[in-house]
């Protein structure tokens, strides 16, 4: 998830992944029927347990056993206010994503074909270290 600045400069706000595989074996519920189901959505779906659907707790003020504090911090930022029934983005935000192939390089040529994973950590160390408070990512930031 990403923003530009006025120079129409990338600011990255989130840096994630969906893995390929699930916890049995098969393909992960988070990537089947993409083209049909919101719900899940790689992670971005509109359910709760998901991005967009945590974000609207947070943003338009479902119950509080529903609304996690990381959601609220992204409110805040994305957001002129919450919890409001009509929000209104602060900026454009736009999305990012690519289907990986453990053969793809990441931002080192050097390292050569580079799991998805460890590229995942290395997006957000790079990116903290270079738009500081901007990433909304909690873990794998240097703080």
């Amino acid at each position: 998830m990403l923003k530009k600045d006025s120079s129409k400069r990338i600011i990255p706000l989130y840096i994630g992944k969906a893995e390929t595989v699930g916890k049995n074996g098969n393909l992960s519920e988070n990537l089947k029927n993409l083209a049909s189901r919101k719900d899940k959505f790689a992670r971005w779906g509109d359910n709760y347990q998901y991005h967009i659907g945590d974000l609207s707790a947070a943003t338009c003020g479902h119950a509080e056993d529903k609304i996690q504090k990381k959601y609220k911090d992204w409110s805040n930022v994305i957001f002129e206010h919450s919890p409001v029934n009509q929000p209104k983005l602060r900026k454009d935000i736009f999305f990012w994503a690519k289907a990986w192939d453990r053969n793809d390089i990441g931002i080192w040529e050097e390292f050569g074909p580079t799991r998805l994973t460890f590229l995942e950590y290395l997006l957000i160390g790079v990116a903290s270290n270079t738009f500081g408070k901007e990433l909304l990512n909690g873990e794998g930031v240097n703080r």
